[in-house]
């Protein structure tokens, strides 16, 4: 590697620290700064100073690199406990309700998958409810801790953002889901009960708030990271360490339920898409076995899980799922014509008219421009 001094090759570094804990010694050109900037836009500050101390690269960072990492790594521990803090005392909330939660994504993966959970830091808390009509109760229940609606986000959205600020300062953003995944081809395929039956408890919160079943916890990665993609939403090293861990985790049980799932679900490409970039960017494992049954079932399914990330194809998909000419209307509308506060939510303060020209620059991007965008 001839420099390291750009975000590209500051990313291929660092995947190569976390595939392999001996990378090469890192550009003496790079600040400490530079390596906590691209650490933290990756989601990997912590889990990188694991993985160098654990495999005998940490000399591959300058003392002051070394110190900078340490310093930083630090907070995000003290961090993760405030976060802990907060998962307990929405749990006891819920749980006093009687309500059922399933604890999604990062901040689960944190306290089941990661040996140290300051390892998998998320940015917002992502919860699983029943139903919509469950969806609200929550946010009524936990508005006496100071969780506000950030904006209405419409019934063809299955997620509600509340922000929690103390001092005009965020402390935390819950996404109080519906339904798994927050879109319409996506959204029917896992019922609540079929999660909840197979979910696993936690060590740490109470066991009202469950996490996904490991072979769930992989399918929903896969998706999720699949709407990233569609949405042009920068790819993470974090999501890809993550499917690392979860196909180590995996026993030869465990590969035929997930590809016994992804059959059953039509969802084979979506998985094999994000475990053949996992392999190749940090270093996952997954039998090539898994790979060709994998694959053989992407080529039936009516979704190309070759082209996820073109916006125009995947819009088509989830207007395409919706089930009556009236839903699909429905679902233009609200796609089309957002709110003021999502349309700030989306693209920042300023007055609605700059917002409005905002997304319509972006809307004749994404119809007439390159289909990944």
């Amino acid at each position: 590697m001839s420099s390291t001094t750009d975000s590209t090759s500051l990313r291929d570094w660092l995947a190569t620290a976390l595939r392999s804990g001996r990378p090469p010694p890192l550009d003496d050109a790079v600040t400490a700064q530079q390596l906590l900037d691209a650490a933290e836009r990756e989601g990997v500050a912590a889990l990188l100073e694991a993985r160098l101390r654990s495999e005998g690269g940490w000399e591959a960072l300058s003392e002051r690199q070394r110190d900078a990492l340490q310093s930083h790594v630090r907070g995000v521990a003290a961090h993760w406990l405030l976060r802990l803090d907060e998962l307990r005392r929405i749990e006891q909330v819920l749980s006093a309700a009687g309500m059922r939660v399933l604890l999604l994504k990062g901040s689960a993966l944190a306290l089941w998958l990661y040996p140290q959970p300051f390892l998998r830091m998320g940015g917002d808390v992502d919860l699983l409810l029943e139903s919509a009509d469950a969806s609200s109760q929550a946010e009524a229940l936990l508005a006496p801790m100071g969780y506000v609606r950030a904006f209405d986000p419409g019934d063809t959205h299955f997620e509600l953002t509340l922000r929690r600020h103390v001092d005009d300062t965020l402390r935390c953003e819950l996404d109080v889901h519906s339904r798994l995944l927050n879109a319409a081809a996506y959204a029917e395929l896992f019922s609540f009960d079929e999660l909840w039956v197979e979910a696993q408890n936690l060590c740490g919160v109470g066991p009202c708030m469950r996490a996904l079943s490991p072979t769930h916890a992989l399918a929903h990665a896969c998706l999720n990271r699949a709407l990233d993609m569609q949405n042009a939403i920068p790819d993470r090293l974090k999501l890809l360490y993550d499917l690392r861990l979860m196909s180590a985790h995996n026993e030869d049980a465990d590969w035929r339920a997930l590809c016994a799932l992804a059959a059953d679900k039509k969802i084979a490409g979506v998985c094999l898409r994000s475990l053949q970039d996992a392999v190749r960017d940090v270093g996952a494992v997954v039998p090539p076995s898994v790979a060709e049954r994998l694959q053989a079932l992407a080529v039936q399914e009516p979704t190309d899980y070759r082209r996820i990330g073109d916006w125009r194809y995947m819009q088509w998909q989830h207007l395409r799922a919706l089930p009556t000419l009236g839903a699909r209307l429905h679902w233009l509308r609200q796609r089309l014509l957002p709110g003021a506060a999502q349309l700030r939510a989306l693209y920042g303060d300023g007055p609605l008219w700059r917002l409005w020209l905002r997304r319509l620059g972006r809307g004749v991007v994404r119809v007439f421009g390159h289909p990944s965008r």
